[in-house]
């Protein structure tokens, strides 16, 4: 059972994320693509995939220009949220609609807390456009969501993840 091909598409699509964005009009708020992949991956796999894949996430968000303010406070606010969304996995699966409300959860509070950051001095950002951030975010979701959950099973079905 190899799990390589498994982290490889995890990767590439964290890296597609993370990089996406940068082709998105300016002046128009970016949905969060890296919330979607640790959603996916946390309700697929549970607490742990969750993690690592968040904590993978963050670390790129981090790195890649314009990076974050402070250095890995992204990274840890993934890994919490795919760790919360992994414990969700059970209850997530009893229902369609669960898994876009999980998600949202999640997606607001990483907003949350890059707008407490902010309102704490580090970094600079509009209440307005977290608010549409999760808005857009909430509407790519809709579609994106269940095309990366479709690859999760494509995955464990392979036996990758």
């Amino acid at each position: 059972m190899n799990r390589l091909p498994g982290v490889l598409v995890r990767l590439l699509l964290l890296v597609l994320a993370v990089l996406l964005p940068s082709a998105w009009p300016t002046g128009v708020p970016r949905p969060d693509l890296v919330i979607l992949i640790v959603a996916a991956a946390a309700l697929m796999r549970g607490p742990t995939t969750g993690l690592l894949v968040g904590l993978a996430g963050g670390w790129l968000l981090d790195l890649v220009p314009p990076g974050a303010e402070p250095a890995g406070a992204s990274a840890l606010t993934y890994a919490a949220v795919g760790l919360l969304l992994g414990l969700t996995r059970r209850l997530a699966a009893s229902s369609p609609v669960l898994p876009f409300l999980a998600t949202a959860l999640g997606s607001a509070l990483v907003l949350a807390v890059r707008g407490i950051t902010a309102a704490a001095g580090i970094g600079r950002v509009v209440w307005t456009e977290l608010v549409w951030t999760w808005a857009i975010t909430m509407l790519v979701a809709i579609i994106v969501l269940p095309a990366l959950l479709a690859v999760e099973r494509w995955l464990r079905e392979r036996r990758w993840a």
